[in-house]
């Protein structure tokens, strides 16, 4: 069998070589007179997925043939296809695409080696290619099991005629491998080889796979600084230009990786040409990254951009087109590796992907603090860099950036916490002439940053001046425009502003009044002021083109003489000065902030105003030994901090005699909670605080005290004013004063005794400003305070500090009032309502005005169907309440009865009365009640201890109004419409078809107003029919 097989490829061997001879002779034969094929890709690169179309244009090929081409990349080139058992069938198709090996441009049997193993004479009959490439072998016999083939394994094109003398085929190309489809990766050759018999020659054609099949481009410049970049050495750090392409890149027509400074790439900032700072360190030669590097660092307002000329990739068939682009400057960097960063708002903010696993190009994603998705992204082709402007995102807080790889999965995670840039700008005078400098100082949370300041017109928005500073190591730099500068500007309005290089944070100092020398003035707001001794005095100071004032009070020849300096902070034009007269006494020093002497008062709505104190001095052989004396005391003020400088306005202070002017009693319902002056006035417009002398037992006692001379000690203390009140009073020998609540009458046998009032059960409302005090406390059984109590309240001052000198009766206030057990009751009894809407249930109480309570309104037994309402009503002024409440929905006849529940009304003293559903509510006299004018709680008022049994009325300006009443008088309905029969039928059908018999399931009193019905019903229907019939 062996000898059969060599002799079959002896055979083969022998017809290649004959076939070779009489080809070559053919072709020589014909030199003279054949013109020569050619063969082309349609391409001449492809990528991933193409097709590619080979056309041979030969006229020497036959239409009525079938020819193929090779075809091969570097990936999947032809091999030896050697040993294939065939099996033992007759028909087999090859494993594997089938290659012309005998270059007939045919793929036939004589390109397969058959080896018959037995030598049974077997042989390959014909074949037939597939469209596949493979071929289907068919055998003179079934082969034996050991018999094999030979064949060179490749991919071919079948070749069709398409015109004249062009013959067309394809084939696709992927990167996985599979039969019929050329296998290719990223940058191999493709060729494909005809034979052109007629010549002898064999053709060939290439082509490329290019996977980026996009034109060369170029990605966003960014200059940034870092310390380290992967994949690159760096020459520099301060300033570093990445040049991103999308691949390889090389000077225009050369070699690749010839790109140069100056001949390819330039640099310019602010318009200045700068290349010759830079060092080329990344030319871009096998990835498209081109890298700068500078030791001068770029400002970050800095206009840059990077000129592109002759630039190509790196086969030299794209070019970028040539021209100036403009260059992103980061302000910060934070790089993938860093773990987490800090960088400020506003920022733009250069992410840099350096932990050497495929940084350029790399994929990330953004997220919020709260895990938010926010953005995702990627550096791009050539690129490790991407530049996020904080300031156009809005961002601000904590973000996380984490990379990926290019198969998805987590590379890097990167905290990026994004605070605010605080930067401030303050002026040292911003009242100045314009013989002087304007001066200040600027700060900001974080040190060496880069900022300009510059001298803004606010009249016209002209920048008079600009310098740029760099702030120092705690974050702080001074400032100075020269006397020149402003001269040069003149009079007017201007600001100074501070604006910080790399964030954009911004800051404006506040206005500053530029002058001519001399027009400088201070003045009292008012020339006489007026205020009790051991009050606190304001003064109000106008300035003009003036930021700091001084205020003298007092000569010599007055007994007492203080100089107090202060500063305009918010630059309004007004301060207003506070003078303690209390805590002036003894003072012979004081720090600079006035101490307790001194101070600024808040601006208008209760802000602060901004302004201070910034120095004090008392005469020390002028002070106060004690309480000033009532009387007039100088007033003069003049700009500036001297107090000896020429007073530009005079004035008095005018001190009057403090003493106790008024006390009055006021209740509030239980429970109500008086702490701040607010709380005080707003329960007097409505109507939940007011005047009383007789208070229903758990109800808040309200003493409403008017006491000129305590606001100095108010002010100098700390703490709450219940806490600052209760300090001041007590028995001991400091003390200012003592407040005794004393029972006259009681219901027990404590006669006489006397109930202490502290911090710890009473609550005061201090307003020194009106000389107004007010303290609340609970009364009732918890309190101690019981129904039928007759209290005597009385306030004493002791008789030294501010109220040295006055008598017994002129230091003593007294007034009374009485404890009544709660009470509640309706207008009537029975309820009459009517099954109508907005029904009246009304009454009376003696609680506090503004007390809440609950209306139960409940179906006797008997009723169908049965009904619950509850509704809560407020008491109004004079203890009337009324409730508005639908009985739509019920029946003429069905009963109830109506509960309350006050919180202060004991539960036996609650009402529970009955009541009934009609067709008509009769008609009720209306009584006006007795009305009682009521002063506000705020000013001055009260009464003294000689007024008659501590309920007479002052003569004073405080005068309450006198109680007014009116005699009640009854209101009568208008005529009806509707005839007395007409009504009359009217109510008896409804009263007949409604009533039911359920007496055993109602009270007694029901069972009454039952029998009060049938009554009626028997008295009506007799005057019925006496009308009818006269009618």
């Amino acid at each position: 069998m062996t000898g059969d097989t060599t002799r079959v490829r002896a055979v083969s061997l022998v017809t290649i070589l004959i076939l070779s001879v009489l080809g070559g002779a053919g072709a020589f034969s014909t030199a003279a007179t054949a013109d020569q094929g050619s063969i082309s890709f349609d391409a001449a690169s492809y990528s991933d997925g193409d097709t590619v179309t080979v056309t041979v244009d030969d006229a020497d090929l036959s239409t009525t043939e079938e020819y193929v081409v090779n075809i091969e990349s570097d990936t999947e080139s032809q091999s030896l296809g050697l040993g294939q058992r065939p099996g033992t069938s007759i028909k087999y198709t090859t494993k594997a695409s089938v290659a012309d090996q005998n270059s007939d441009n045919k793929v036939t049997k004589e390109d397969i080696e058959y080896q018959d193993s037995d030598g049974g004479n077997n042989e390959i009959e014909k074949t037939s290619r597939n469209d596949n490439g493979t071929v289907t072998i068919y055998f003179k016999n079934p082969p034996a099991s050991n018999d094999a083939i030979d064949y060179t394994v490749g991919e071919t094109i079948l070749l069709t005629h398409t015109t004249d003398s062009d013959f067309s085929g394809n084939i696709g190309i992927s990167t996985t491998d599979s039969i019929g489809v050329l296998q290719i990766t990223d940058g191999d050759s493709i060729t494909s080889d005809y034979f052109d018999t007629s010549t002898n020659t064999r053709l060939v054609t290439s082509a490329i796979v290019d996977e980026d099949p996009d034109p060369l481009t170029l990605g966003p410049i960014t200059e940034f600084s870092i310390d380290d970049l992967s994949g690159t050495s760096l020459s520099h750090t301060e300033s570093v230009v990445e040049i991103p392409f999308s691949e390889d890149v090389s000077k225009a027509g050369g070699e690749a990786g010839a790109l140069t400074l100056a001949d390819n790439i330039t640099v310019t900032v602010g318009g200045v040409d700068v290349t010759d700072r830079y060092t080329l360190d990344a030319d871009g030669s096998t990835d498209g990254q081109v890298v700068l590097s500078s030791e001068t660092p770029v400002d970050p307002r800095s206009s840059v951009t990077v000129g592109i000329d002759a630039v190509n990739d790196s086969i030299d068939t794209e070019t970028i087109e040539p021209g100036s682009v403009d260059v992103t400057v980061a302000s910060a960097t934070v790089s993938e590796d860093e773990g987490s960063v800090n960088a400020y708002e506003g920022s733009v903010l250069a992410f840099v992907a350096t932990d050497g696993s495929a940084d350029t190009d790399q994929a990330f994603e953004v997220e919020d603090g709260d895990g938010t998705f926010v953005f995702s992204g990627r550096t791009g082709a050539g690129s490790q860099v991407f530049a996020f402007d904080t300031a156009a995102r809005n961002w601000s807080g904590e973000y996380e950036i984490e990379t990926h790889l290019e198969d998805g999965s987590m590379d890097r995670e990167l905290g990026v916490t994004l605070r605010e840039l605080a930067v401030s700008v303050g002026v040292d005078d911003r009242n100045v002439t314009t013989a002087d400098a304007v001066e200040g100082e600027i700060s900001a949370n974080a040190a060496g940053r880069v900022v300009e300041v510059a001298l803004h017109s606010v009249d016209d928005g002209d920048v008079i001046e600009r310098t740029n500073l760099t702030l120092g190591g705690n974050g702080g730099a001074t400032f100075d425009f020269a006397p020149a500068t402003v001269s040069a500007a003149g009079p007017g309005n201007y600001t100074v502003a501070v604006t910080d290089a790399g964030t954009g944070s911004t800051n404006e100092s506040a206005r500053i009044r530029v002058v001519d020398a001399g027009e400088r003035t201070a003045s009292f707001g008012s020339p006489t002021v007026e205020e009790h001794a051991g009050d606190v005095v304001e003064f109000v100071v106008d300035l003009r083109y003036a930021d700091t004032a001084t205020l003298t009070i007092g000569s010599p020849e007055d007994g007492f003489r203080a100089n107090v300096t202060v500063d305009d902070g918010n630059g309004d034009g007004t301060v207003r000065v506070r003078f303690n007269t209390a805590a002036a006494v003894g003072a012979t020093t004081l720090p600079s902030d006035g101490g307790a002497v001194f101070g600024v008062g808040v601006a208008d709505g209760g802000d602060d105003s901004g302004d201070a104190v910034v120095s004090a001095d008392i005469d020390d052989e002028h002070a106060l030994t004690a309480s000033i004396d009532p009387g007039e005391y100088d007033l003069a003020v003049r700009s500036g901090p001297d107090p000896n400088g020429t007073a530009e306005q005079r004035g008095t202070l005018l001190v009057g005699a403090a003493a106790p002017r008024g006390l009055t009693n006021w209740v509030a319902p239980a429970g109500s909670a008086l702490s701040t002056r607010g709380d005080v006035s707003e329960a007097v417009e409505s109507g939940r605080l007011t005047r009383a002398t007789t208070i229903a037992a758990g109800d808040v006692v309200i003493h409403r005290l008017i006491l000129p001379g305590l606001g100095g000690e108010f002010a100098r203390r700390s703490g709450t004013a219940t806490e600052t009140f209760f300090a001041l009073a007590g028995t001991d020998a400091d003390a200012l004063y003592a407040l005794n609540v004393t029972q006259r009458t009681a219901s027990s046998n404590d006669d006489g005794a006397r109930y202490g009032l502290d911090e710890s059960d009473a609550e005061v409302v201090a307003d020194p400003a009106n000389d107004t005090y007010v303290i609340a406390y609970e009364s009732g059984d918890e309190a101690g305070l019981r129904a039928g109590d007759s209290l005597s309240v009385s306030f004493v001052a002791a008789e030294n500090g501010t109220y040295d000198g006055l008598d017994a009766e002129e230091r003593t206030l007294t007034s009374d009032y009485e404890l009544v057990e709660a009470a509640i009751a309706t207008a009537d009894d029975p309820v009459v309502v009517a099954n109508a809407t907005n029904q009246s249930i009304a009454g009376t109480t003696n609680v506090a005005p503004g007390t809440e309570l609950e209306l139960r309104i409940r179906s006797v037994n008997g009723t169908d169907p049965r009904f619950l309402k509850t509704t809560r009503v407020v008491v109004e002024a004079q203890g009337r309440w009324s409730a508005e409440v639908d009985f739509d929905a019920q029946r003429v006849g069905d009963r109830f009865t109506v509960a309350s529940a006050v919180e202060v009304v004991a539960a036996v003293d609650e009402f529970l009365v009955d009541g009934v559903v009609r067709a008509l509510v009769p008609s009720r006299v209306e009584l006006t009640p007795t009305t009682t004018a009521t002063p506000g709680i705020a000013g001055g008022g009260g009464q003294r201890a000689d007024s008659a049994s501590g309920g007479g009325s002052s003569a004073s300006d405080e005068d309450e109004s006198v109680a007014t009443s009116q005699t009640a008088t009854p209101e009568e309905s208008g005529d009806s419409a509707e005839s007395v029969v007409d009504s009359t039928r009217r109510f008896l059908g409804g009263v007949l078809g409604t009533f039911v018999d359920g007496s055993e399931e109602e009270t007694l009193r029901s069972r009454l107003l039952g029998f009060d019905v049938l009554v009626s019903l028997g008295a009506l229907t007799t005057v019925a029919l006496f009308v009818s019939r006269r009618e």
